[in-house]
């Protein structure tokens, strides 16, 4: 799978803590030390500014005149200035990045570390024992940023083997007029390092922002209305761990058929046709289903029986199910590139569809 990080010079615009296992193809930089905002900004190559720039149309007289070298009219460009559109351009290296409205709110990298400290850590200048960021990045040609924070608290669920949970905040942002500001709660088992990215009933951990001309406003956390908005719609942190705790509790609890099993792996691998054919016959190598469909059941159902993790967990059961279904997304799963898996990840059809499998098995 390819990695989808920005490469310059032989370089990958990434950087992570080296001290946990490693992520994204162990690329970019290590620090087996915590590191916090202006170090990780540098580190992962995310110190540059964005900004807007006017369009202009090229027609065939400005072409010629690039193409030979020759110096071009002023007055022309000005004519063919596009109104109402603006290019987002990244000005280290004079790069274009996108198309977008003449009121895109650009959120400097910056600004973004910023927001992700802050939140995390608040205002107590003592980080000594404070969320630090664990791991960020910089996505094709500058168009995307992400950032991981982990929280300083784990989520102890069984306090006899030590088996607990990982919080972090994932924040990201573009540059390419795609997309909005968003940031997510999400856990992640040290055992295993899968993220566990499915929905809580009674919270759905998430907040986004559209790049408007009012985004940097509502992205400061000196507000005190913008900050009771962020950690109440996050649940940050005692809600959340409640309801987090609660459904593992719940999921371990719940023991599934291999019919059962069959069942949710169907729902969220194949096609209507396919699904409907294999729910008939029981049969995943009927000839209504095709071969794609037919690899991922069985990877996924591979991914259940012996994926990362998958040891230490009680077969069987909904929990062990859906380790499995994070598990092979995150690790067996093909995508077009990082970008695409990210985005996959956080809202897209990954995201449902754990979702989905999540429902299935709390009402299985």
């Amino acid at each position: 799978m390819a990695h989808g990080l920005e490469e310059r010079n032989g370089k990958f615009s990434f950087a992570e803590n080296g001290s946990r296992q490693r992520a994204w193809h162990g690329l970019g930089e290590v620090v087996n030390e915590p590191m916090f905002v202006a170090d990780a900004l540098k580190l992962c190559r995310a110190d540059y500014n964005v900004q807007l720039q006017p369009i202009v149309a090229l027609n065939d007289e400005l072409v010629h005149a690039m193409e030979n070298g020759e110096s071009i009219n002023a007055s022309i460009l000005r004519d063919l200035l596009v109104e109402g559109r603006k290019a987002t351009v990244r000005t280290d290296l004079n790069t274009a990045l996108g198309l977008t409205s003449d009121s895109y709110g650009i959120v400097q990298n910056s600004d973004a570390f910023k927001f992700v400290d802050m939140l995390c850590s608040g205002l107590d200048s003592n980080r000594t024992e404070k969320p630090t960021i664990e791991c960020c990045g910089v996505l094709g040609k500058g168009e995307r940023v992400f950032i991981t924070c982990k929280m300083p608290e784990d989520i102890v669920l069984n306090p006899r083997t030590d088996d607990r949970i990982e919080t972090y905040v994932v924040f990201t942002t573009s540059h390419d007029g795609t997309g909005s500001v968003r940031c997510m709660v999400t856990n992640v088992r040290v055992v295993c390092s899968n993220t566990l990215n499915f929905a809580m009933k009674h919270n759905s951990g998430r907040i986004a922002f559209r790049h408007s001309s009012k985004v940097m406003s509502r992205l400061d956390l000196l507000n005190k209305e913008n900050a009771e908005f962020a950690y109440k719609t996050l649940g940050l942190w005692n809600e959340y761990e409640k309801c987090f705790k609660e459904s593992l509790e719940h999921l371990r609890n719940i023991k599934l058929s291999e019919r059962d099993l069959d069942n949710i792996i169907a729902e969220i691998t194949l096609a209507d046709e396919a699904k409907k054919a294999f729910l008939e016959t029981r049969n995943i190598n009927h000839e209504d289903i095709a071969t794609r469909g037919r690899n991922i059941f069985l990877g996924m159902k591979e991914a259940m029986e012996s994926g990362i993790g998958q040891n230490i967990l009680e077969s069987g059961t909904a929990l062990w199910a859906i380790n499995g279904v994070t598990t092979y997304f995150q690790n067996e799963a093909n995508f077009k590139n990082g970008e695409v898996m990210f985005d996959n990840m956080m809202d897209g059809n990954v995201y449902k569809k754990v979702n989905k499998a999540y429902e299935m098995l709390i009402a299985a």
